[in-house]
């Protein structure tokens, strides 16, 4: 759904069992926290990505607490078909820190210098859900939006560290799972069958 997270957007092509491919651009100007720094002679942001699966806990609970569907206690095995109706409660903690035998993927990456505009929500809206209620870009009232962020690059594959199994659940990070208190989303994929994109 080209979702904001970490004054950064974040649009998934696809999530197997193989690998993990993107995009990603920045910054989005998060107006409520300390933003992406950049200069007119900066050529890259660099960003680290860390996966775990499965997801880390959220304040020592299973990761879908406080998350609902329908009103409901959100179920992942069976609310991935209605995953762009998750919502999250305000203020429930962020997920903890992963545990070093879950992380499937840890690694940094470059995003060029390349302006680009975004549109929210994207092509991927209701294939992840976040992990906690973010700030949307979208204005009030509005029910899509435009953005155009200096630093862009697609598309991303990253292999992960061991093969994962179809509806199995990951957890990305782009900021390894802490603080506590950070105030940033971590995006939550259930894994799909190999397709196109799908190098392996």
């Amino acid at each position: 759904m080209s979702v904001g997270l970490s004054d950064a957007v974040f649009t998934l092509t696809s999530a197997c069992v193989h690998s993990l491919r993107f995009s990603f651009g920045a910054p989005l100007g998060y107006p409520y926290g300390v933003p992406l720094s950049e200069d007119a002679g900066q050529k890259a942001l660099f960003k680290r990505i860390q996966a775990a699966s499965p997801p880390p806990t959220r304040g020592g609970q299973s990761w879908p607490t406080g998350m609902k569907l329908a009103g409901q206690p959100f179920q992942p095995e069976s609310g991935v078909a209605k995953l762009a109706e998750v919502v999250c409660e305000e203020g429930i903690p962020s997920l903890d820190e992963a545990d070093p035998g879950s992380i499937v993927l840890d690694e940094w990456f470059r995003i060029g210098r390349r302006e680009e505009t975004v549109k929210f929500p994207g092509d991927d809206q209701g294939r992840y859900t976040l992990s906690i209620k973010y700030w949307s870009p979208i204005p009030d009232g509005q029910a899509s939006w435009e953005r155009t962020v200096s630093f862009f690059d697609d598309i991303y594959c990253m292999t992960w560290k061991r093969e994962l199994v179809v509806g199995e659940w990951v957890a990305i990070s782009f900021d390894a799972f802490w603080p506590a208190e950070r105030d940033s989303a971590d995006v939550l994929i259930p894994i799909a069958e190999c397709d196109e994109h799908c190098t392996a």
